[in-house]
């Protein structure tokens, strides 16, 4: 494997694990505020982080007080990258390929995601000491294991690319 698709692979490795563990914290940002159906994916994101990690009731109404002091932030950040990624998407299914289109709405993308990067970790510098030092290790496990889980789809990509069925 050439070291470009190598480094390509962890980065793309490395930013699967970084969102999975935002999703625990973060990820139910807009709880009750965004996703599709009647009930939508931050409330079930929520209620998973909840039931993994064990929060008491007064935790839940702490952290729900975080997200819902943020829920601005949040929602525009959520604004922000549905329209940078519709942009980029748009830009990527031209015909014919437009390269100068998809190498300036790229960065825009790239901005974005670093924007809700900062978000989260500031999002979750305010929950982590909420949680028992046994809570904080189990978020620290599900984030390990959503990163193995990334790798082994990276390495079953690899081989279904690879293979000659």
């Amino acid at each position: 494997m050439s070291i470009r698709k190598t480094r390509r692979s962890t980065l793309i490795a490395a930013g699967v694990g970084a969102l999975a563990v935002s999703a625990i914290f973060a990820g139910h940002l807009a709880a009750h505020q965004a996703g599709t159906g009647p009930e939508g994916w931050a409330p079930r994101m929520y209620r998973r982080a909840v039931r993994q990690l064990g929060l008491s009731e007064a935790q839940q109404t702490q952290i729900r007080g975080i997200l819902r002091a943020h829920a601005d932030e949040i929602q525009a950040q959520l604004r922000a990258g549905l329209e940078s990624r519709r942009a980029l998407r748009a830009a990527t299914q031209t015909q014919p390929a437009d390269e100068a289109a998809i190498r300036r709405f790229a960065p825009e993308l790239g901005e974005v995601k670093a924007e809700g990067a900062v978000l989260r970790a500031r999002i979750r510098s305010e929950i982590w000491p909420i949680l028992t030092a046994e809570q904080q290790e189990k978020a620290r496990n599900l984030r390990s294991t959503a990163g193995r889980r990334a790798r082994h789809r990276l390495e079953a990509l690899d081989r279904w690319l690879r293979s000659d069925g």
